[in-house]
């Protein structure tokens, strides 16, 4: 097992298939996210990205208290919504990073010298975003109960600390894979065979954006059956 090859030979099969399970997953977590309601104040909407990058440890308190005050059916409903997203990211996980690790791969196979090192790097890194975000899941897991206690500022800090490596891995693997692939194709330094999973790839796009424009009128209809329930 030691001797397992740094740089790994991958079809675009394999990454059209991560791919499409990746846009399903972002589809019907997109449809749980129109669930995500808390009392501040009065009662509003936020997102995940809103729960994942609190200002403070108190704010992440004050959301997570803000859902078990809603209205109980509304409460119920937001914290299935929000229990069920983070369960799901679970199988997200490997589709996301995975798709990203293959398109690095395909880039460092692509390249030599120094972008042939460093874009397999890109890859592996991967991983380490895989599991910062399986440590991040589990900590907004346990904090999910009606009475969260507010994490200590060296905590909180050691959690902005893994969102920021997390993001800033997987970002950086995209946008260097997908400029590195766009300047090839420019270039016309593609495969003939590749241009038949590119097909494959915008059809993926396409299907996800005709579905993701039907669920937006079902979101409409959820919004507006959630602030029917909003005491007046």
């Amino acid at each position: 097992m030691a001797d397992i090859n740094f740089y790994i030979q991958i079809d675009w099969i394999y990454f059209c298939i991560f791919f499409g399970a990746m846009l399903l997953m972002s589809l019907i977590m997109s449809v749980q996210s129109s669930r995500f309601y808390t009392m501040h104040v009065v009662i509003r909407k936020f997102s995940i990205i809103d729960f994942e990058f609190p200002v403070s440890a108190l704010e992440l308190a004050t959301f997570i208290k803000g859902i078990f005050k809603l209205p109980p059916e509304l409460s119920k409903k937001s914290l299935r919504a929000l229990k069920g997203q983070l369960l799901l990211d679970f199988l997200f996980m490997p589709a996301a990073y995975g798709s990203i690790f293959f398109l690095c791969m395909k880039v460092s196979l692509k390249m030599v010298s120094f972008g042939h090192s460093l874009f397999a790097v890109l890859a592996w890194l991967q991983c380490i975003a895989w599991l910062c975000d399986i440590i991040e899941n589990i900590y907004l897991l346990n904090k999910i109960k009606p009475e969260p206690a507010v994490s200590k500022p060296p905590v909180h800090k050691a959690y902005q600390i893994l969102e920021a490596f997390k993001w800033g891995i997987a970002l950086t693997g995209i946008v260097c894979s997908v400029s590195a692939m766009a300047y090839y194709w420019l270039d016309g330094r593609y495969s003939q065979n590749s241009f038949s999973y590119l097909l494959i790839i915008i059809l993926e796009i396409i299907v996800f954006g005709f579905l993701k424009k039907i669920t937006a009128k079902s979101e409409k209809e959820e919004l507006d059956k959630f602030q029917s329930a909003v005491p007046k």
